[in-house]
This record gives structure tokens, sequence and C-alpha cells, in this order.
């Protein structure tokens, strides 16, 4: 019989965290994903707070280093933020997360190929998982790290869920006349900024707007804002949702939890979702090592209301462009890059800056 402890769906960030948790807490845990580490369209910065919760040095898919972020109210002059020492690291994200899944095969975690889940049922005792080769696939509890576009969440007869997006591409560093720093953008787009990201032998480029409906990061809007930054069209572009409504749905459905962008774990500003991803599987891991899995409702509390208040600040941030650019640009940019050197979360360095302002 096909039956584990935990059945994890979704080998991305947050699968392969809560996957390596549960593997070293000494459960039997079975990985399943359409696709082997093939990663999803992501730019890939990973912030200090984030290298501080991976149970593992990630060394081996860093391709840059960043300690200076250049900002620019589109298409005026760049701004400058410097910090002290490194505040991101620059990875590919099919690179992290073929090698964040072999951590946690690594660490006892079984990985199977599916071309889909067909059906899940659930029980006072356990959970079943019908994949669409047919298998039937028994376990006791489920971790759903199947991204914004959660088919677990589907299945069960949840409604689709709208949250920020972004699209990207790659520029070969060869067709680049200069090669760029970390760069944002703002007001490349309404409502989001336009970002470039050195990875090395290519730049990613992308779109991003804080909150669907905004405007529309296409194709179309993409090709423009390369070829007027940049003189160039991307290849391999790809457009996605961003999971944002962490503070708006359920975590748990019976003896399923959702981490990563399947429960919205992604912060409203800029985008960043990898913290998120990490931190929600790790903790979804505890709970259930612990045999509680409704503690995890609380564990995640803390991210939950930071997101909550992020929203709120995403909201003034965006609707007062242009305004708000020149503080970004001063003060409140310096204590974000320097925040984040230290792993600082974003609520942190708000909370950080401005205890500054009142003490000036």
């Amino acid at each position: 019989m096909n039956t584990w402890d935990v059945v994890v769906i979704g080998a991305g960030q947050a699968g392969s965290a809560a996957a390596w948790d549960l593997a070293a807490g000494g459960r039997r845990v079975l990985m399943l994903s359409r696709v082997a580490g093939a990663g999803k369209p992501c730019a890939g910065g990973v912030t200090v707070k984030t290298l501080n919760r991976y149970r593992f040095s990630i060394d081996p898919v860093i391709r840059e280093t960043v300690d200076t972020l250049h900002v620019s109210r589109y298409p005026g002059p760049e701004g400058q933020l410097k910090s002290t020492q490194r505040f991101c690291v620059m990875t590919e994200r099919s690179e992290l997360d073929r090698f964040c899944l072999k951590q946690a095969q690594r660490q006892g975690a079984e990985f199977q190929l599916t071309k889909g889940v067909a059906a899940i049922r659930q029980n006072g005792s356990g959970v079943e998982v019908h994949t669409k080769e047919g298998e039937t696939i028994r376990a006791t509890y489920l971790v759903a790290a199947d991204g914004a576009n959660s088919r677990v969440r589907h299945l069960l007869g949840e409604s689709s869920l709208k949250g920020a997006m972004a699209i990207e591409g790659h520029i070969d560093r060869a067709d680049l006349k200069a090669y760029p720093g970390m760069t944002l953008d703002f007001q490349a787009i309404k409502g989001g900024y336009g970002w470039l990201f050195p990875k090395g032998d290519h730049i990613n480029v992308g779109l991003y707007i804080w909150k669907h409906g905004l405007a529309a990061p296409d194709r179309k809007a993409l090709d423009q804002y390369c070829l007027d930054r940049l003189g160039v069209k991307p290849h391999h572009v790809s457009g996605f949702p961003l999971g944002t409504w962490l503070p708006k749905v359920r975590l748990k459905h019976g003896r399923i939890l959702f981490v990563g962008d399947a429960v919205g774990a992604t912060e409203t500003l800029l985008g960043e979702g990898i913290y998120g991803a990490v931190l929600s599987g790790q903790l979804a891991a505890q709970a259930l090592l612990s045999d509680q899995p409704e503690s995890y409702l609380t564990l995640l509390s803390g991210w939950r209301e930071e997101l909550t208040k992020v929203a709120q600040l995403s909201s003034l941030f965006y609707g007062l462009l242009p305004m708000s650019i020149p503080m970004l640009k001063g003060a409140l940019g310096g204590t974000l890059v320097e925040g984040f050197s230290r792993g600082y979360t974003l609520g942190e360095c708000k909370r950080r800056w401005r205890g500054s302002v009142r003490l000036a």
C-alpha cells in the first residue's frame, strides 16, 4: 500500500522546506510534482532573512551578491542605495528549486513525478490523493505547496484568488551595451515597477504590479520596457500570479495545510515570495511534527499580521506615487537595504525607520 506520514504536493521552495524538516523529524514524506525542480517564473532574488532560514547553504547556486540597489522613478535618473554588506543574492529559480529538492531528498524525503492530481479525499484518519496516472496515495496529512493556482484548493471547491501579477524574461549579457546592477524602476508600469536582476551570463527583467487589475503586465508591455530601457527584447518570457492573500484565506482544510503561494505568503510591496514560502513550509512542518496541525494557524499568525500591514503600506506607497519615490531614495530606502542586510523583514525595517524619524 502506498502510504506515507505526509504527502507534499509541489517541489518548489515551500514544498522542499516542509519536506526537509518533516524528513529530518523522522516522518515518511513523499513529494509529488509535475516536473522535478523545474522552478517557476521568479526573479530569483534571495534576501538575507531567507538565507538565515535555510537549513543548508545555497552557495552552490548563488550567481551574484548584491550590496547596492538602484532605484528610479522611471524613466528618470537613478538613485543608489548602498548597504555596508550584502542584502540579497541572485539565483536562477530553476537551479535553486532543484538544489533545495535535492537537499530534501538527501534528508530522506522521497520524490515522485506525476502528471497531476485528479482528486483528493480526506476523513478523520487521513488523506487520499488520486493522481492522473490512476494511482492512490494515502497519508496522515497533506501539505499543499502547489502555487498560486493551487490545484488542491480547486479540488476542495474553493474559488480562485487574485493577488499580485508579474511577467519576466531573460536578456543575454552579450546583447547588452552595459551590465546593470540590481534595479527597481518604479512607474515603469502603473501600480508597480520594472526590475533588472543580474545573473552572470544574463539578466532577469520583468514587470510587477502589486494588485491585480491595476495594469496589464503582458508581453507587449514587457517588450516595450526592455526596448526603451535596454534596446533589446527579452526571451524565455512567462507571466504569472503571485499569492498575496494570506490575510484573507484559510490556512488549513481538515488534514491539509497550505503553504507558499498556495496560502498567499508573498508580500505585496516588492512581491518577495521566497521568504514567505520557506517560512510557511517550515512552520507547517513544525505543526505536523508536534502532532498539532491546528497550531499552524498560531505559528503563522505573525507573518499573517505583517502581510496585512505591508498591504496597507503598499496601498499608501503606490497610491502616492510619484511623491513616495524621494522617500525611497532617501532615508527610508537606506533603512530598508541596511535592515535587509541584517536579516530584518520589511515590517521590522519600517518600524526601525519610524523610530529613527521620531528620534531625529
